[in-house]
């Protein structure tokens, strides 16, 4: 019996004392770099970039982004990363990008997403042929 009690006791600590050490993957960046294409975006539109969980959670953000994003730029934004995020609630999570015209406004950008990790892992997302209007002024895109 008591062998029994002693093998128990060091499975059990085993156990807990490894889950006290597994510490998860966090977020430590994200960075959105757009490249303007054959239209621009004028000086006085905003641009709001969203990244969520699969829930709708946010989880990094920058929004109020003014400023002429002329044809054949490039611009990258860094978002700020809300609280502690981990690894995992980006799993099957979006970017959302809302865009503010100032009157008619026509912006075609190609962009990418990165996220940076605790474990120094990336997750590089690219998407192309995008169009922002006054009459299409958001898109969510999977990660």
């Amino acid at each position: 019996m008591k062998t029994i009690m002693c093998f128990l006791a060091v499975v059990a600590m085993a156990m807990f004392t490894s889950a006290a050490f597994a510490q998860d993957i966090t977020l430590t960046s994200v960075e959105v770099k757009f490249d303007t294409t054959t239209d621009n975006k004028n000086p006085d539109s905003k641009l709001d970039v969203y990244i969520k969980t699969n829930h709708g959670h946010e989880i990094a953000k920058s929004e109020g982004n003014l400023g002429v994003w002329n044809n054949n730029s490039t611009h990258t934004l860094t978002l700020e990363v809300e609280g502690v995020r981990t690894k995992e609630e980006l799993a099957d999570g979006t970017v959302v990008l809302i865009f503010h015209p100032h009157g008619a406004d026509t912006w075609e950008f190609n962009y990418k997403v990165t996220l940076k990790f605790s474990d120094d892992s990336s997750i590089i997302k690219e998407f192309n042929d995008c169009r922002l209007t006054q009459h299409n002024a958001s898109r969510t895109d999977s990660l």
